[in-house]
This record gives C-alpha cells, structure tokens and sequence, in this order.
C-alpha cells in the first residue's frame, strides 16, 4: 500500500515536470516578444527631467536643446538672404545673430525679424559699411547699430542715409567715443544739454546710456529730427547738430553719405 502510494507521488511529479517544461518552452519565445520583455530594448524613454534616455541611463539630448536648435533654424530661416550673406561674409554665421538676439532679448536687434525684406537688405549694407569703416567694431555690434539705424530712421522720420553718414563723420561708429567738449557715443551727443529731451523721448536714463550702441543711435537721431523741423532745412540742421559753421560740417556728411550710398543704399535727401 505504501509503495503503491510513493509510485503514485512520484509519478505525478515526473508529470507536473514535464508540463511546465513544455510550458516554459512553448510560452518563452511569445513571453520574449510582450510587453514586459520589450523594456529590455534599447529604446528611449522620457523621465520627467526632460532628458531623452537610453535604457542604460546614458543621457542622448535633453528636449530643450533640441526645441533651442528648431527656433534658432526656424529664426535663421526668417532672415532675408542679403543678411545671410552678409553675415558670412562677417566670418559669422545667421545662428550667431539668432542666439545673440536669444541671450539680449531686449536689444534692437530683435526687431530685425520683424522688418520688411527691404529693411532688412538696408540693415545688412549698414552693417557691412561698419565694419569697413572701423575695423575695430565686432560684428554683433555692427548689427545692433545697423538694425538701430533703420528703426530709428523711421520712427523719428530721418533719412537713413543721412543719420548713417553723421555717425560715421562724428565718431566712426564707435560707442564708446567721447570727445574733449563732453559729447558721447555713435552719433556724440552732449549730454549736459540735452539731458531733459533724452529722458523725456528717448528713454535714457543717464550719461551712460549714450556710449550704448543703440541708446545712442536714438538720441542722435531723435535730435536731427527736432532741428530738421524746426530749420525746414537738412543744411541749417546740420549746423545747429555741429554747433559750428555748416560750411566745415556739411562737406563731410555729404561725403559721407555719397559713400554709403555706393553701398546700396538708396538717397535719402
């Protein structure tokens, strides 16, 4: 009796073996290809750090590098073909205005984008008449002046030929000019004098602002639009810009503008 029991025991073991091998067997290779398996590709996964991961952990790219990388293609991508070229013709690539504009979002420069074609062909021909006027200036300074230029050109009503070719006779386009009567920056304002009208119009605030490229451009500008309306005359406004007989003062502008005319800009006077 007992050994026909341990026969019986022994035989149901063998059977529940060879069940679970066959099972283990037939399932293994369907169990490789579900869901839980699946995990142990090399597939990327996104934790909520916002980095795209191999399975092993290793960092591949974090979203916001790739979301910076399609806004700086979709910006270059905006800009006319004339500041492309010029832009390379810089030693500077497009995405370096792009990712400058990024890192100074408060600065003239953005409104590039916003210009029309023919704006942003005038502001890649004053860029580029900068630099070979003062090799000393860098590129992205070149732009903010230039794209300066034509903003303020419009908004106070100057011709833009007229506002480049004043900054290029009072200070070649340097900032940071100063000369020994107190005057100061691109287009080598007083600021003594006209401390109230800049505050008032031109939203600078001290002294400084006028060695800012682009403060700067706003203060001369704005200034050569007060005298042009109140003279009815670009001579005679000249000369109360100057603050000397025009006679001296008008001959450089004027030379000055034929000259950045011969870079494509069109005749503003």
């Amino acid at each position: 009796m007992t050994r026909k029991l341990l026969r019986d025991i022994a035989l149901s073991v063998v059977m529940v073996c060879a069940v679970s091998t066959v099972v283990y067997i037939y399932l293994g290779e369907h169990l490789a290809e579900s869901p839980f398996h699946a995990v142990s590709r090399p597939v990327k996964v996104v934790d909520f750090s916002s980095k795209v991961l191999d399975i092993d952990g290793t960092v591949s790219r974090s979203f916001n590098e790739l979301t910076r990388t399609q806004i700086i293609l979709e910006r270059v991508s905006e800009l006319d073909s004339a500041v492309v070229a010029v832009t390379k013709e810089m030693d500077l690539q497009p995405e370096d205005l792009v990712e400058w504009q990024m890192g100074n979002p408060e600065s003239n420069l953005r409104r590039l984008w916003n210009m029309e074609p023919a704006d942003q062909r005038n502001a890649s021909v004053i860029a580029l008449y900068i630099l070979h006027q003062n090799n000393s200036i860098d590129p992205i300074t070149a732009w903010r002046e230039a794209v300066s230029f034509v903003h303020y050109s419009r908004k106070y009503e100057v011709p833009l030929t007229l506002a480049v070719a004043v900054a290029n006779t009072e200070s070649h386009f340097d900032p940071g000019a100063r000369s020994p009567h107190g005057a100061a920056g691109v287009m080598q304002v007083v600021w003594r004098v006209h401390s109230h009208l800049l505050r008032a119009h031109a939203g600078l605030r001290a002294e400084k602002d006028l060695h800012d490229p682009e403060k700067g451009i706003s203060a001369g500008t704005l200034l050569l639009s007060r005298y042009i309306k109140a003279y009815g005359s670009t001579e005679r406004a000249l000369g109360r810009y100057y603050g000397g007989p025009v006679s001296r003062y008008w001959p450089k502008v004027a030379r000055n503008m034929n000259r950045v005319i011969s870079y494509g800009l069109e005749p503003g006077i």
